[in-house]
């Protein structure tokens, strides 16, 4: 798969469709930072496919693309990048005009924790154990962006998704598969086998954690590092609103709580703070599971905040990062709805 989309790489740069290519290259240590080639010989390096998400490619990309004007960028994702990348460009911190997003039909990716005890490890849709938790109940693991490498049904095609990718692809003198049956068939039949795995999961979550005391239970482990905060794509605020100075319980708060119960808990905004984010980011939430994969406590936070996004998101039929055009719901305002939740 890697070979198949640097050799594109290299034929879009060549070709001067576009000016530069971002894509994950090995580093040292067996990283893979996202890097920004303009010259075809660093694509020697590229490794389109890494095998963990160590940061999420939207998050890169919004790095340095919030108005960019000189030539076009190809950047290769995975398609919950490439739909996070989407949601930023609503969210006003992307702007994709001249972006071209590449996406494959992707296996997941290996857990970080288990990636350092073994990097010679590869995720494997055919392995669930040699992918990540999320990965494993994923239902949009193809078909993302603008391009889609095709890897299965028989295929090994470039596919183009949007008249972005049909332009990049006649530039080349790329003719696309006319013939995609087979590859809906296996994604359709994967798509059905993990939408299986991820109802029984989620039944599994709300059974165990259900209600406040169970909230209370499943962040008892929350050290309050703000990694999961930190690694969000869509957490971009400079400044979070947990972190403001009139958040911040004075000491005569904890005093009185300490007496009112007998004991109070010092971290007590740990409840908050995880409440406030889902509010905050489920509607846009594309489930790639960064957050969990950073939590040191093993908090099955992605999945939770997976769970809650789909309650959020059915709430107004929207489906985060799929459609560009498709305006955010809390950007919206329609007289007529959510009648169901008046008193």
């Amino acid at each position: 798969m890697n070979t198949i989309i640097v050799d594109f790489l290299e034929k879009a740069l060549v070709s001067g469709y576009v000016s530069s290519v971002l894509v994950p290259s090995r580093g040292p240590d067996n990283t893979f930072p996202w890097t920004l080639v303009s010259d075809v010989s660093a694509l020697a390096m590229a490794e389109p496919f890494p095998p963990v998400m160590s940061v999420q490619g939207a998050k890169a990309l919004a790095s340095f693309t919030q108005s960019m004007t000189e030539g076009k960028l190809l950047a290769v994702m995975r398609p919950c990048e490439a739909r996070a990348a989407v949601e930023l460009s609503k969210l006003e911190q992307i702007d994709l005009d001249n972006i071209i997003l590449f996406t494959m039909d992707c296996p997941g990716a290996v857990p970080l924790k288990e990636y350092r005890r073994n990097t010679d490890i590869e995720p494997d849709i055919s392995i669930p154990e040699t992918i990540r938790p999320l990965c494993r109940q994923c239902t949009e693991f193809t078909s993302a962006g603008d391009l889609c490498l095709a890897m299965h049904g028989g295929l090994h095609a470039v596919l183009p998704l949007t008249p972005a990718g049909q332009e990049l692809l006649d530039s080349l003198g790329m003719i696309a598969e006319p013939d995609t049956s087979a590859w809906m068939e296996w994604a359709s039949s994967l798509r059905a086998e993990r939408e299986a795995a991820r109802t029984e999961n989620r039944k599994s979550l709300k059974e165990a954690y259900s209600g406040l005391q169970g909230l209370a239970e499943v962040f008892s482990g929350c050290i309050s590092c703000r990694s999961c905060r930190t690694v969000c794509p869509i957490c971009y605020c400079r400044l979070c609103f947990i972190d403001m100075k009139d958040r911040r319980c004075p000491a005569s708060s904890h005093l009185e709580h300490s007496r009112s119960s007998g004991a109070a808990r010092l971290t007590s905004g740990t409840l908050l703070f995880h409440i406030g984010r889902m509010a905050h980011m489920s509607l846009s939430c594309v489930s790639c599971g960064m957050c969990e994969d950073a939590c040191p406590s093993d908090i099955p936070i992605g999945r939770l905040v997976s769970m809650v996004s789909a309650g959020t998101t059915d709430v107004f039929n929207y489906s985060a990062g799929s459609d560009p055009e498709d305006p955010l719901p809390l950007n919206t305002f329609k007289l007529e709805e959510l009648h169901e939740y008046e008193d």
